[in-house]
């Protein structure tokens, strides 16, 4: 079937100031460009001081183009207004070079509502171009306290909503978030495509350590619980636990110093920091459950990731995760439970519980590999331009 021109429109994607933000985007792009003519555009607002003078970066690669456009400003409230209205300008500016250059698309696709809605609005408006949307925020819930969608200003609100149902098509990565839109925001019709792994890097491969070891892998915000996850690994070495666990993402000394202060010892536990994303793959690769004890998730990429490299785990019965793991892949716990998280541990070093890390792997591949995903995606478009 022939391929289509899809332009994404995206609020979040990885770039020079920020590598990592919304690179699970970026993987979702590449999974639908194995299908389809994928041009992504990106407009970052930068205060850091890094970026002097507007400038681009355009890459090209297997039919993903990458159209990223960088514009300095400042957090004066001046600054953020001026700021606003460049990103319109800066962002239309681009549209209308993708046009002149490769004709109208066939679909807009936004990344994240706000902002990049704004300008698929204005896009179906002049150009009569349909966009659906995909929304990877996880603010659609009470449990993220004062970064709820609830706590968002009238204003926000009002935007988010005229997104929504504009829209001409909605999909969530997680049955979770799609029904926190739905009873947040708006009633909208929402399909299910989820978080994409590059299983390139993520695969199975036999055990090649000796001794068991559990890996943490996030950012460790408070809502991650890292310092849970570390008071009841400190429990289960009192009780005789053998294993090791291995804490990927710190961004400063914090949580190994608050290990120090629990008696943790660094040959027990131990801390990468941020490390790329090929390195989070071997460190899968050399461990055998990941834990993830987050007080609430959307659809983590780090659970697919595990999967993938064959690992059981060990998460909260929170948000989304229900959604990826079940008992034949893992054990739920209870968010904050620290006593069900610590006898989960025993539970998988003493192998009262058998997982099939090979078949883990397999069924993973099965529902996250960049065909799968990009698959999907095609069949979204495919449904959504034959309405």
């Amino acid at each position: 079937m022939a391929r289509k021109k899809i332009l994404w429109l995206c609020s979040w994607y990885p770039n020079k100031i920020d590598p990592f933000n919304g690179d699970f985007i970026q993987r979702h792009a590449k999974a639908a460009a194995a299908y389809n003519d994928i041009y992504v555009i990106y407009v970052a607002a930068d205060s850091t001081g890094k970026i002097e003078k507007k400038e681009k970066e355009i890459r090209e690669n297997d039919g993903l183009t990458e159209h990223i456009v960088y514009f300095p400003t400042t957090n004066s409230f001046i600054g953020r207004i001026k700021a606003h209205y460049n990103y319109l300008f800066i962002f239309k500016q681009a549209i209308r070079r993708y046009i002149v250059e490769n004709g109208k698309p066939d679909l807009v696709h936004v990344q994240v509502p706000m902002k990049a809605g704004l300008l698929a609005m204005w896009l179906k408006k002049r150009y009569k171009i349909p966009f659906i949307l995909t929304e990877h925020y996880g603010i659609y819930n009470e449990q993220v306290g004062g970064d709820s969608y609830l706590s968002r200003s009238s204003v926000y609100k009002r935007v988010a909503r005229r997104i929504f149902q504009q829209a001409n098509g909605f999909i969530s990565v997680s049955k979770f978030l799609a029904e926190g839109v739905n009873r947040m925001v708006c009633k909208i019709n929402y399909m299910l495509v989820p978080n994409t792994v590059d299983t390139d890097f993520f695969f199975f491969q036999p055990e090649k350590q000796t001794g068991y070891r559990f890996i943490h892998v996030s950012n460790m915000v408070p809502l991650k619980n890292a310092e849970g996850i570390l008071r009841s690994f400190k429990s289960f070495i009192v009780a005789g636990g053998k294993a090791n666990l291995l804490m990927v993402g710190n961004l400063d000394d914090t949580l190994p110093n608050y290990a120090i202060s629990l008696g943790l010892r660094s040959d027990s536990v131990s801390f990468k920091g941020v490390i790329s994303y090929q390195q989070v793959a071997a460190e899968m690769q050399e461990s055998d459950c990941l834990i993830l004890f987050s007080n609430i998730e959307n659809s983590p990429c780090v659970i697919g990731e595990a999967l993938s490299c064959g690992l059981p785990v060990i998460a909260s019965n929170a948000g989304g995760i229900p959604e990826l793991v079940n008992s034949e892949i893992g054990i739920l716990v209870n968010p904050g439970n620290e006593d069900e998280l610590l006898a989960a541990m025993h539970q998988v070093v003493s192998g009262n519980i058998q997982f099939d890390r090979k078949k883990i792997a397999e069924d993973a591949i099965g529902k996250f590999s960049y065909p799968v995903i990009g698959k999907q995606l095609d069949d979204v478009y495919r449904k959504m331009l034959s309405l």
